[in-house]
C-alpha cells in the first residue's frame, strides 16, 4: 500500500466514529451512511486502484444515500453494530478444526514463521478471546440501541468501545511480555503494521 493510499485508509477509519456521532446527535443518517461507507471503501478499495478505486467510491456513496433514505434508522444503528459482529466473526471463523488461529497467523509472521507450541496454544486462546470481546461489544451496542439513549449509544459505540480495545491490546500486550519474557516481542508500532497489512480478502490468485 503506496503511502497515500495508507493516510487515505487511516483517514476513512478516523472518520468513521465521528460521523457516526455526528449523524446520531444530529438526527443525519446520511452522515452515519458516509460513514460507514468510508470504512466499506478501506476493506473492499485494497482490490481496486484508479478509475475502479473511484468508481468504487462512488457506488458505495450512492449505497449509502440510497439506505440512509430507505432505512434511516438503521442507517444510524447498524454500521457499528455491523463493524463489531465482522470482527467477532473474523476472528471465530479461524477457530475452526484445520484452521490457524487469526492471532497466531500475526505472531508466526511476527516471528518469521517460527511458532513454539506454547505461544501457539495461547495465540489461539486469544483469538477467542477477542472473539468474545467484539460479540460482547455488539451486545452492549444493541441494547443501548433498543433501550439506552441515542446519547449513551453514541457515547459508547463511537468513544467507549474503541477505549476499550486499545485496554485490552494495551493490557494483553503487558502480560505477553511478561508471561512469555523469555521470546523476543515486536513493538506494539510493528504489531499495528502488521495487523494493517493483513488482507481479510486476498487478491484473487493469492492465499487466505
Amino acid at each position: 500500500m503506496s503511502g497515500r493510499a495508507r493516510f487515505l485508509a487511516v483517514a476513512a477509519c478516523c472518520a468513521f466514529p465521528f460521523l457516526s456521532h455526528l449523524g446520531a446527535t444530529l438526527g443525519e443518517p446520511r452522515l452515519s451512511a458516509l460513514g460507514a461507507m468510508l470504512l466499506a471503501w478501506v476493506v473492499l478499495g485494497g482490490h481496486f486502484s484508479g478509475v475502479r478505486a473511484v468508481a468504487l467510491a462512488l457506488l458505495l456513496l450512492g449505497l449509502g444515500s440510497m439506505l440512509a433514505t430507505l432505512f434511516p434508522a438503521a442507517t444510524v444503528y447498524a454500521p457499528p453494530l455491523a463493524l463489531n459482529l465482522a470482527l467477532c466473526a473474523t476472528f471465530a471463523a479461524t477457530l475452526r478444526d484445520g484452521r490457524e488461529a487469526l492471532v497466531s497467523r500475526f505472531a508466526r509472521a511476527e516471528r518469521g514463521g517460527d511458532l513454539p507450541p506454547d505461544l501457539t496454544r495461547y495465540t489461539r486462546i486469544l483469538t477467542g478471546s477477542w472473539a468474545v470481546f467484539f460479540a460482547l461489544m455488539a451486545a452492549i451496542s444493541l441494547s443501548l440501541a433498543l433501550w439506552g439513549s441515542i446519547a449513551a449509544w453514541s457515547l459508547f459505540t463511537n468513544l467507549g468501545n474503541y477505549i476499550l480495545v486499545v485496554l485490552f491490546f494495551v493490557l494483553e500486550y503487558s502480560y505477553r511480555r511478561l508471561r512469555f519474557r523469555h521470546y523476543r516481542h515486536a513493538t506494539p508500532r510493528e504489531l499495528v503494521r502488521l495487523v494493517a497489512a493483513y488482507r481479510v480478502f486476498p487478491r484473487p490468485g493469492e492465499g487466505g
